[in-house]
């Protein structure tokens, strides 16, 4: 069986360097893109009317994800590749698209503004799928060895957590100054500039019977997705992960309520974004040491753990709140990373037990769930604000024991999320990776499938290929 050591990578580092660079990019003009709510109400349109247009487009979501994955297997370009020249249609389109939707004039009349947004963002959405789905799904025909993937894709979480707090952190300061469509125009092109190396560097390598398994047909694809359980359970404990992970959401009413000063918010924000960053960048080393679940699984419940101890603790003391939102939060660095790394082994179950290889309708179900996940969140807070008395207004004197109620939450209700998707994990998923590695090396022709069988000790069943 072949077998490559993590230093002899296909991969060159400046195609890795480029593959981490536009993700630092797209969560860049993510990020800028997240202030979404904020610009609608700016430009005059009502909170609860800005909410809804917000999640009505999601229902769309749901089908033009799932056609452009269909789309994304079923075709490919002149050049033989798949994936690149759909990102490179994705880096211009999400541009101008982004654009467009922040510059919605504050002097239109208010149904020209609703459908304005309407169109733009729908439209915006789709772009997204266009640049998202393929950059994850690129990964998987970069390269054959599972752990050189591991590392790729953990680069470009990494790079992509930086984006976002880079946006989070320069948003604030440009867009008083330039004001909503000039401070665009800027992340917009900052963020293109970043993400183009990897349009020139990153290369799809293919084997001919990787190239056999590819564009399946409908009744393939469905099969798959039939036959893919793993893949299931990985987006399931996404959406359940993402959902529960609503610390930075609900760090300003925890900063004004708890803390008594809405500017500690970003101390506790920047607690919990350093906890994500430092853990990023430790997964690779773990994830060659031990099963990538297995990382998954502890990290989740050591942050089960921070969770109920902070808790207990209480509220009291700030440099407390912040060290135990720092420690408590590495459970978000753990699955925002390592979820992405299951999709692709689930690419890899799937070409093996059905012989299609549909990484384009995996990776834009993963980007369907990561965008309903971000939309549900914000309505999880508010819900949740709601059931414990919390009353609105940005200077409301909160009614007695709102302030234990929100701390409850922010502690919590990360804690029962976790567990409830580690049950999940430990239960459903046992998809191991050094199987995986098995399993990529028959998809790619380089081992037999009496090999593949023989080394996976039929844990998974026969292959689904001759």
């Amino acid at each position: 069986m072949k077998q490559k050591t993590n230093t002899n990578y296909v991969t060159s580092k400046k195609e890795r360097w480029a593959y981490c660079l536009f993700f630092l990019g797209q969560n860049i003009l993510w990020g800028y893109a997240g202030y979404v709510e904020t610009f609608l109400t700016d430009i005059g349109i009502a909170a609860v009317t800005a909410g809804m247009l917000l999640v009505a487009p999601k229902l769309w979501d749901a089908i033009n994800d799932i056609i452009f994955g269909y789309i994304m297997d079923r075709f490919r370009f002149k050049s033989g590749q798949k994936f690149i020249p759909w990102v490179r249609i994705g880096v211009t389109a999400i541009g101008i698209t982004t654009v467009v939707l922040f510059a919605i004039p504050e002097s239109a009349a208010q149904t020209v503004k609703i459908i304005w947004f309407l169109l733009a963002y729908v439209i915006f959405d789709i772009c997204y799928t266009i640049l998202d789905a393929p950059a994850f799904a690129v990964t998987t025909v970069m390269t054959s060895d599972v752990q050189e993937r591991t590392a790729i894709i953990a680069g470009g979480k990494l790079w992509a957590m930086v984006g976002g707090v880079i946006a989070t952190l320069c948003v604030p300061l440009l867009r008083p100054m330039l004001g909503w469509f000039t401070a665009c125009v800027v992340f917009v092109i900052v963020s293109i500039v970043l993400m183009v190396p990897m349009l020139v560097w990153v290369k799809e390598r293919r084997s001919e019977s990787m190239e056999s398994a590819e564009n399946p047909g409908f009744k393939e694809i469905v099969q798959y997705l039939k036959t893919n359980k793993f893949l299931l359970v990985a987006l399931i404990s996404l959406l359940l992960l993402g959902l529960a992970s609503l610390e930075q959401k609900m760090a300003i009413y925890m900063g004004r309520i708890c803390l008594g000063q809405e500017i500690t918010a970003t101390l506790v924000a920047g607690g919990a974004a350093i906890a994500v960053i430092v853990v990023s960048a430790v997964v690779p080393a773990l994830a060659k040491k031990w099963d990538k679940v297995q990382v998954l699984c502890v990290g989740l419940a050591f942050s089960i753990v921070m969770d109920i101890i902070a808790y207990f603790i209480g509220y009291d003391s700030l440099i407390l709140v912040v060290l135990m939102t720092t420690l408590k939060c590495s459970g978000l660095g753990f699955w925002s990373v390592i979820i992405y790394m299951l999709i692709a082994d689930t690419v890899e179950y799937g070409a093996y037990k059905t012989g299609t290889r549909a990484a384009g309708i995996s990776f834009s179900l993963q980007t369907f769930v990561a965008k309903l996940k971000n939309a549900l969140i914000g309505s999880v807070v508010l819900f949740s604000l709601s059931a414990v008395g919390f009353v609105e207004g940005e200077n409301v004197v909160q009614p007695a024991g709102v302030a234990d109620g929100v701390w409850g939450l922010f502690c919590l209700f990360p804690a029962a999320g976790f567990a409830v998707a580690l049950v999940i994990l430990l239960v459903f998923y046992k998809l191991k990776t050094k199987d995986v590695q098995v399993m990529s090396l028959y998809n790619n022709g380089e081992i037999s499938k009496e090999e593949a069988e023989a080394a996976l000790a039929d844990k998974y069943g026969p292959a689904g290929k001759a």
